[in-house]
């Protein structure tokens, strides 16, 4: 007599807004499910709203609507480019090869229980070249396939502004696009398309405008999967047009510079005049760096600037320049040069993080003892905000600290930093341990100094 073949349920495809890692980041998922026979695993997968093309990160959810716990599974997806790495090594274990990310448990370890969830954190560590995007997603094999929701997230404004009497700079912060990279964004000016630019950019210049007018702009993100909504409109006024025409305005004086630590170059100089002879009609400065101009800093007052994102060591030769409502460009300052610090090769550098304390603790989970490396450090001085530290053991990334992200926020430190990382259950290891901090443009600090720690029996 045969038998009837096993059926199998429905492939469902979810959506949910999660809490991602301590930082506490809003995350809206595209997910790809599993099934509810056999395996009884679904997973729902996703990149941070907030990832960029320096740091991402991702969650995937394992959800067990069985009545016996899923002791034993593989979660597989496709990272469209970087590096992943699993934050709690001690309970799973991550292998990539290629695009190909493999996340599995360790023998007594990550058990989804029934009727329940386990949530699987990874940090993304990007090439620098556009934001990474998570397809693929699988548990067990299970595939969902694609889904509506795979379509980009709505571009958000990053500070766009008005840079003279025709022409605007809208900035926006990266799409998330799960479905699959983006490969576009499109500017809309009140309700009609002005600009289009490829999808690892993320600003643009509308040029042509009216003098004193108030425009709306929209933007929106476009991927294989489709276009994403609009993001929130912003509204800016261009300037008033210039008065008679100036000549171009005198050159500022005393350029001087001076290296803060081995990726920063603090820049002064005097106040520059218009052609006429005052200073009313200075509008900025243009700052060149090795004969390209690398900022723009707004305002006939503001004489100082920051160059980051240097290499360690490396001599660099700096003028300034100032523009006049005109939009005439003054000649340059004498030319200086500035070297900066050395790189620290672990002992730290004028942006880097200090004082790094490390000793060990433990915890028992279930028969096991799990291990942790208790971490503490002095927060850079004169670098801002910074609320993203990685760090590094025995010289490979092993997971990434965020602050001041998300709806329940962490306060971001200003003094001391102190958090753990979990090693798994590795007694009398030794291990060596180093971080470094995120800077305000996107850059990583030098590291701090590294240190050897050993943990318990």
């Amino acid at each position: 007599m045969s038998r009837k073949p096993k059926s199998r349920k429905r492939v469902v495809l979810t959506s949910a807004a999660v809490v991602l890692g301590l930082g506490a980041l809003a995350v809206p998922i595209a997910a790809n499910a599993g099934t509810d026979t056999g395996d009884q695993l679904r997973t729902t997968c996703g990149v941070a709203e907030g990832a960029s093309k320096w740091w991402a990160s991702g969650r995937m959810a394992l959800s067990n609507p069985g009545t016996d716990a899923a002791e034993d599974w593989k979660l597989e997806f496709e990272l469209s480019q970087g590096l992943a790495t699993v934050n709690d090594p001690g309970t799973y274990e991550l292998k990539q090869t290629g695009k190909k990310v493999t996340v599995t448990p360790r023998k007594g370890q990550g058990a989804v229980p029934p009727q329940g969830e386990r949530v699987v954190l990874v940090g993304i560590n990007p090439s620098g070249k556009a934001v990474p995007q998570i397809t693929g997603c699988k548990v067990n094999g299970s595939d969902g396939g694609a889904h509506d929701r795979d379509k980009p997230t709505a571009p958000q404004d990053m500070g766009s502004y008005v840079i003279d009497h025709q022409t605007v700079h809208v900035m926006w912060k990266p799409s998330t696009g799960f479905g699959s990279e983006i490969e576009k964004y499109e500017v809309f000016q009140d309700g009609k398309l002005a600009k289009t630019v490829g999808g690892d950019i993320t600003m643009t210049n509308i040029e042509k405008l009216t003098p004193d007018t108030a425009y709306r702009f929209t933007v929106r993100a476009v991927s294989k999967a489709g276009s994403s909504p609009f993001g929130k409109e912003i509204q800016l006024r261009t300037k008033k047009a210039p008065g008679p025409d100036r000549p171009a305005p005198i050159l500022p004086k005393k350029l001087e510079g001076k290296a803060n630590g081995p990726h920063q170059v603090d820049l002064a100089w005097q106040p520059g005049k218009d052609g006429d002879g005052s200073a009313d009609g200075v509008s900025g400065y243009r700052v060149y760096r090795d004969g390209k101009k690398v900022l723009d800093v707004d305002g006939g007052t503001t004489t100082k600037a920051a160059a980051q994102g240097l290499a360690a060591d490396t001599e660099y030769a700096f003028k300034v320049t100032a523009v006049n409502s005109s939009g005439k460009e003054s000649a340059p300052t004498d030319e200086i040069r500035v070297r900066t610090g050395k790189g620290d090769g672990g002992g730290g550098g004028g942006n880097a993080p200090g004082d790094l304390t490390a000793s060990t603790g433990s915890k028992h989970n279930g028969g096991v003892t799990e291990h942790y490396l208790d971490l503490a450090w002095s927060v850079p001085k004169g670098q801002g905000t910074i609320g993203t530290y990685q760090v590094h053991i025995d010289g490979k990334l092993a997971q990434t600290f965020m602050w001041g992200t998300g709806d329940a926020v962490m306060p971001i430190p200003s003094g001391t930093a102190k958090r753990e990382v979990a090693v798994g259950a590795q007694p009398g290891k030794t291990f060596k341990v180093k971080i470094r901090a995120k800077l305000a443009d996107g850059t990583w600090s030098g590291f701090s100094a590294e240190k050897t720690v050993t943990t318990g029996g």
